[in-house]
């Protein structure tokens, strides 16, 4: 291996952020003198990566949502493009963001000669399964973070490996107050600002009507990296402002004293289920991104809790379900019902035995070293 081998990570996200850093701390941790670059957020800054184009400025969610984004898209690919073809790095990791990661940057990067590593996969499993031959024609090997994903990857040839999922490192220590806040609600409205500008205000109407029955209750709103504290608040009504509080820290901290959480469907379902924390998963798109996924998506449940699980242990509110008055009322049907609210809490620390160990960024780093080195 070269003295000072080059890496590159591209993360679309805030999540993508999340895991790329937990990955070059764990990449240094191995290998002190590597040269990490990409495209990535905060996170990824703060673990020495040098970042050549902000990732906030690619998330989007939803089909039409990418058409305002596209200047935005097409710079960044272009100051990728211009960063693999000068500085050549000796591999390529991409995280999740298909539509950028595996159209726009793969192919080019194939063309380069550089070699790819896919860590967390698309969700292919779930719709648009023919991502999966250009999968295995771009890339040398898949690493995949669901106990389920390995098994999909393998029946269709490609060359996969299991590392475990990198949010068990983060909850690996977590420990919730002996007697959580029974009044103390978290609202996870995601970390797109279009999807909070859609879910956040009935999100926010839900709690009114929570709170109309239940004067104590409490909401707190954790939010990301990626959106400003003045965007969240100038969405919450002055009626509410008493009510809730604004947290800047990981979800793993945010949960320690809830009790409840209604939550966009993404990551923040499976991090809150590591939590142990009873939730309502909610999902809302415009309506020919949901009119599209309806005909692509082939799996019983949108959140991952429940796909994990291979059942329905959370309730999911999907588009038109999603009212103010259908979250408040699965709020009351989980809460008010010990037996209920205590079965949920059961299952999801099933779900967390089913996930397996912690360490999957340092089984995710030994796994790149290793592709790496079969290069130099």
């Amino acid at each position: 291996m070269k003295e000072f081998p080059h890496l590159s990570i591209i993360a679309g996200e805030d999540s993508g952020d999340f895991h790329g850093a937990n990955l070059a701390a764990a990449l240094r941790r191995q290998l002190p003198q590597i040269r990490l670059s990409g495209i990535g957020g905060q996170k990824m800054g703060e673990q020495g990566v040098e970042l050549i184009f902000p990732s906030a400025r690619l998330a989007v969610v939803g089909i039409t949502e990418v058409l305002k984004r596209l200047p935005d898209i097409f710079s960044g690919c272009r100051a990728l493009r211009r960063h693999l073809r000068e500085s050549r790095p000796d591999l390529l990791v991409l995280i999740d963001f298909p539509d950028f990661n595996l159209h726009l940057v793969a192919p080019y990067a194939r063309k380069l000669k550089i070699p790819i590593v896919y860590y967390i996969s698309p969700q292919v499993w779930a719709w648009r399964q023919g991502r999966v031959a250009a999968i295995n024609r771009l890339v040398e090997k898949i690493l995949v973070i669901l106990p389920f994903e390995k098994e999909f990857y393998h029946r269709r040839g490609v060359a996969v490996e299991y590392v475990g999922h990198p949010l068990l490192d983060e909850f690996e220590n977590f420990r919730s107050l002996p007697h959580r806040h029974r009044s103390l609600i978290a609202l996870i409205p995601g970390s797109r600002s279009s999807e909070v500008k859609r879910l956040l205000p009935l999100m926010l109407t839900a709690a009114r009507l929570y709170s109309r029955r239940q004067p104590e209750a409490r909401f707190i709103i954790p939010v990301a990296p990626s959106l400003s504290l003045d965007f969240i608040r100038q969405m919450i009504p002055t009626s509410l402002r008493e009510k809730i509080i604004l947290l800047r820290q990981p979800l793993s901290q945010a949960l320690v004293k809830v009790s409840f959480a209604l939550v966009t469907s993404g990551t923040a379902t499976l991090e809150t289920a590591l939590a142990e924390v009873p939730m309502v998963v909610v999902y809302k798109v415009n309506l020919f991104s949901y009119w599209l996924g309806k005909k692509l998506i082939s799996v019983p449940h949108i959140s991952l809790v429940n796909l994990v699980a291979e059942k329905e242990i959370v309730p999911e509110l999907i588009q038109n379900d999603v009212l103010p008055e259908q979250i408040t009322k699965q709020m009351r049907r989980l809460m008010d019902n010990h037996e209920t609210y205590d079965k949920i809490c059961r299952e999801l620390k099933e779900l967390k035995k089913k996930l397996g160990k912690a360490g999957a960024s340092e089984r995710a780093a030994q796994a790149i070293l290793a592709i790496l080195k079969k290069h130099q």
